[in-house]
């Protein structure tokens, strides 16, 4: 599978600025032959708070991207913010294939309360797999990346991870280190996808990256916006599992997973 990964320059909360920049990247990264576009989290609006703004744009985004998906016959990666009540709102990021199908939709498990957002955001309750292209995957948002006992629960069951997120400059140093450690780990395929540019006065400076089954870096999209790309392929999964049997190994009696 070829992945393209939108490191975008999100300009905060300009909803439509950002759609117009997400079109144009998705019919590039069309042009280039790839199965799938990938954004950060939140990919429209950037990250806030003020959901009841952000989820204004919710079947804008939805029906945009099936949109896009068809014109270009390209399945998209894309975070959006859903509000059921003034109390309770949803952190979404959703995979759309190009026939307009939903084949994988996940809510942030963990609310980032450090920052006040479990404040604003429910935090979702399952970890829905899917696949694309013989690809099997699944997803987890921003500071999901802290807590690898999700990515521990099934990680034989998948051979890929998407990591969406808006992580900010000052702890980027963490992400590096926690995406290649989840790759190590689980022996999968992560893909962090992150932003540039300042957003509400934070700096986010990039980072994206993707890292193989074996924890060597095999795209790295430095801190400039832009397409960057890499191909996934699930037999070296397969081959690396066989050939450094970690997994057989673990207790799982005693992880209480």
């Amino acid at each position: 599978m070829k992945l393209a990964i939108c490191q975008s320059e999100i300009k905060y909360l300009d909803f439509e600025y950002n759609l117009q920049h997400a079109k144009k990247a998705i019919h590039e990264a069309a042009c280039n032959k790839s199965d799938c576009i990938v954004f950060p989290e939140m990919s429209f609006t950037g990250f806030s708070m003020n959901t009841k703004l952000t989820s204004r744009y919710s079947n804008s985004s939805l029906e945009s991207m099936k949109s896009f998906a068809a014109a270009d016959n390209i399945t998209i990666g894309f975070g959006w913010t859903e509000m059921q009540s003034d109390n309770i709102s949803y952190n979404h990021y959703s995979f759309i294939s190009s026939n307009g199908d939903i084949i994988l939709d996940y809510i942030k498990i963990h609310p980032f309360s450090y920052a006040g957002e479990d404040l604003y955001f429910k935090g979702g309750t399952s970890l829905p797999r899917s696949s694309m292209f013989n690809v099997d995957f699944q997803c987890a948002i921003c500071y999901d990346l802290r807590f690898p006992e999700i990515f521990r629960i099934n990680p034989d069951k998948i051979q890929a991870v998407i990591i969406p997120a808006n992580w900010p400059e000052k702890r980027l140093q963490h992400w590096k280190v926690l995406l290649q450690a989840r790759a190590i780990e689980n022996q999968v395929y992560i893909i962090g996808v992150n932003c540039t540019g300042v957003q509400d006065g934070l700096l986010y400076s990039g980072g994206s990256m993707a890292i193989s089954p074996d924890g060597s870096i095999i795209c790295n999209c430095g801190d400039k916006p832009g397409l960057y790309y890499t191909d996934i392929n699930p037999l070296n999964v397969k081959n690396i599992r066989k050939n450094f049997p970690v997994l057989n190994d673990r207790r799982r009696e005693l992880y209480n997973i």
